[in-house]
């Protein structure tokens, strides 16, 4: 009789060790899919940063161009065309008719 309550005693013990084996793994996998998930979330924040220092990197060097360019005489010349009606003394401004009907 003690002989099979020892038995059983291993047994319950063997079968609790197996279930509290199988819960922790459980629970590993389990917080494998999160962080998997949150892993893949971050690597598509990353994706959209990257992409808009990219974007920022572009007109940053878009102004530069455009400082570098408005400090030339070809900018000055343009801008005197546009405002005040300036021309070179060879340049001929020609100007439709207009109908008087």
């Amino acid at each position: 009789m003690a002989d099979r309550r020892d038995s059983r005693k291993k047994h319950w013990g063997l079968a609790f060790i197996l279930i509290a084996v199988m819960l922790i793994c459980g629970f590993i996998y389990w917080k494998t899919i999160l962080l998997e998930d949150d892993l893949a979330e971050k690597n598509q924040q990353k994706a959209t940063i990257e992409k808009q220092i990219e974007d920022e990197y572009r007109k940053n060097q878009e102004l530069k161009d455009e400082a570098r360019y408005r400090q030339t005489d070809d900018y000055i010349k343009d801008k005197a065309k546009d405002t005040i009606g300036l021309r070179d003394p060879d340049e001929t401004i020609f100007r439709p008719e207009e109908d008087n009907n």
